[in-house]
């Protein structure tokens, strides 16, 4: 699944990998203990929730299904898991095995805090470091063992039927959705049996893009007909829980991030389909010409172009503590292309789902902290791009005169950087008015071209910059307000975070319309905390507009002018 984002934002995701054959070698090594839904390292494991361990070494040579009762100290296939937490000792209840990994059950009596994991497989062990914590919920996803996409959620028809949720068969506001996980938190029931039934002593939230879902119930479950027959995970065991809640109003989309949130503790982001009818979803209009949408919505790789023009006033607080104002009219460009990406990606006038929020982090499934078919942990591994030489120079031209993008070159490396214009004071260079952009003679890979764009009189203000404090309070919904801007563009808000290796982004938009967004805090969340953090970030919120330019050797071609503000934040 891939949600529309703009051009700037684009983020490709790492193929999912799947652990293929091994064997238990002489030494084992554990690489990751997670949650089996979520596939997120740093939530901790729930007592009661089924979790994985991958690592070299750590399975079995063939895969493996445990059968009722579930094993405990005799485990599978000569593997045996044991978790030591509290000064004792607790058998985990083998699910599964496989080359690399197991799958198991957190006995529900383990005590929470720091613990101790410890793999045998026929008698050789290896021991990892894990935190026990009494709720942290992951998201089934359709595909078992990525932890996003689609998830493994169930429309509730008015007889009680269920059907699995999907782009061909969406849920409509005000209809129930079963969304399966696991993490709810510790029962009382034999977890060794099928059918537990028990509800945890949790209180789950459930958002859907920026809006809350009222939840119906949440509890151990069945599940579930029609799911991935790659599952190894048998129906009935204690560790399904299954969260019930309603489609609110004003949600539609044919990706709609949902999350579960207990505490402070967000589940992984996955999607349902959401359609007023209920029927197959309808995709958003991407904006482009029709036939440029169909030419690209069967098509593998794409060549891109954009051209960036915008102004920004960022503001950064001094070694003096002062805070430091930059005004800045600028441009850039980009021409790159993706030999491996489905070019159904490419949106332009409406680049993002509008009341949505994404996450994109790591580590995560199949990122780094994940486990390839010889046990090995592996690292970022983006899906490669090429830089195309579009020539030199791309004018812009307007109100204010022209100014120059330039090709730069170093060595056999070349790009299109950024150039100051101007310092936002009329005249100097981004006043209301008509802009062309073009590249007269073109390069080795993209031909000559011709864009424009228009600037209204009326620029984007953030008019709410003095209400947000920093450090920004995770737990607390974040509100971004503001005047002006273009009619039908659209507002985009932005931040990362980087904290002790582990680095996230979210992005949420709206139209300009609205006046306001609101980042809800299980965005926020989703974040790690940068108080004591070497590197603080940005918080940026910009009003996009874009139209389109066609040239030879790009698939799209596109001019981006963005009004906007960058304040250093820090996240606490």
């Amino acid at each position: 699944m891939t949600v529309a984002r703009s051009l700037k934002s684009l983020v490709l995701s790492v193929a999912a990998v799947s652990v293929s054959a091994g064997t238990a070698s002489a030494q084992i090594t554990i690489a990751n203990v997670y949650n089996a839904a979520s596939r997120q390292i740093n939530s901790g494991i729930a007592q009661g929730a089924l979790f994985v361990v991958q690592g070299r070494g750590v399975g079995t040579s063939d895969n493996e299904q445990a059968t009722f009762p579930l094993p405990t100290t005799t485990g599978l296939g000569g593997v045996t898991i044991q978790v030591n937490s509290g000064g004792q000792s607790y058998d985990a209840i083998i699910v599964y095995t496989k080359p690399n990994e197991i799958g198991a059950i957190l006995p529900s009596t383990t005590p929470t805090g720091p613990a101790t994991l410890t793999v045998t497989n026929n008698g050789v062990s290896a021991t990892k470091a894990m935190n026990v914590v009494d709720a942290a919920f992951g998201i089934f996803t359709q595909k078992y063992g990525i932890g996003a996409g689609l998830a493994l959620a169930f429309n509730v028809n008015g007889d009680g039927s269920t059907a699995p949720n999907s782009t061909t068969l969406s849920v409509k506001p005000g209809q129930d959705v079963l969304i399966n996980g696991t993490g709810l938190g510790a029962i009382t029931s034999d977890e060794t049996q099928p059918g537990a039934t028990d509800v945890p002593a949790t209180s789950a939230k459930v958002y859907l893009g920026i809006q809350a879902a009222t939840v119906v119930s949440a509890g151990r479950g069945t599940c579930c007909d029609g799911i991935d027959p790659d599952y190894p995970v048998p129906q009935g065991i204690a560790a399904w829980d299954v969260v019930r809640f309603t489609v609110p109003d004003g949600v539609t989309g044919c990706y709609i991030p949902v999350a579960v949130q207990i505490g402070k503790t967000v589940s992984n982001l996955a999607t349902i389909s959401i359609d007023p009818g209920g029927a197959a979803c309808v995709p958003t209009a991407t904006g482009l010409p029709q036939d440029l949408s169909d030419k690209l919505a069967n098509q593998t790789g794409l060549s891109v172009g954009n051209v960036g023009l915008g102004r920004t006033i960022a503001m950064n607080v001094n070694n003096q503590g002062a805070v430091v104002t930059t005004r800045r009219d600028g441009g850039s460009a980009a021409f790159v292309s993706y030999p491996g990406l489905p070019a159904s990606v490419a949106t332009a006038q409406n680049i993002y789902p509008n009341n949505v929020c994404s996450i994109n982090g790591w580590p995560g499934a199949n990122g780094p902290g994940s486990v390839d078919q010889n046990g090995n942990t592996i690292t970022i591994n983006p899906l490669k791009s090429v830089p195309f030489d579009a020539g030199t120079p791309i004018v812009v031209k307007g109100p204010g005169g022209s100014r120059n993008i330039v090709k730069r070159t170093v060595g056999q490396v070349f790009d299109y950087p950024g150039v100051n214009f101007g310092d936002t004071t009329a005249g100097n260079f981004f006043d209301p008015g008509h802009y062309t952009v073009t590249d007269a003679a073109g390069g080795k890979d993209v031909g000559a071209f011709n864009g424009a764009i228009d600037v209204g009189p009326a620029h984007f203000v953030w008019t709410n910059i003095p209400d947000v404090k920093t450090p920004i309070d995770r737990s607390q919904d974040l509100v971004i307000q503001w005047t002006g801007g273009a009619p039908g563009s659209q507002v985009t808000v932005t931040s990362a975070a980087l904290a002790n290796g582990v680095a996230t982004a979210f992005q949420c938009a709206a139209p300009v319309s609205a006046g306001q967004i609101t980042v809800p805090s299980y965005i926020l969340l989703q974040l790690p905390s940068t108080v004591n953090a070497q590197l603080g970030g940005q918080l940026v919120v910009d009003d996009a507009s874009v139209t389109v330019f066609t040239a030879s050797g790009l698939d799209l071609g596109t001019v981006r002018y963005t009004d906007g503000y960058s304040l250093a934040v820090r996240f606490q």
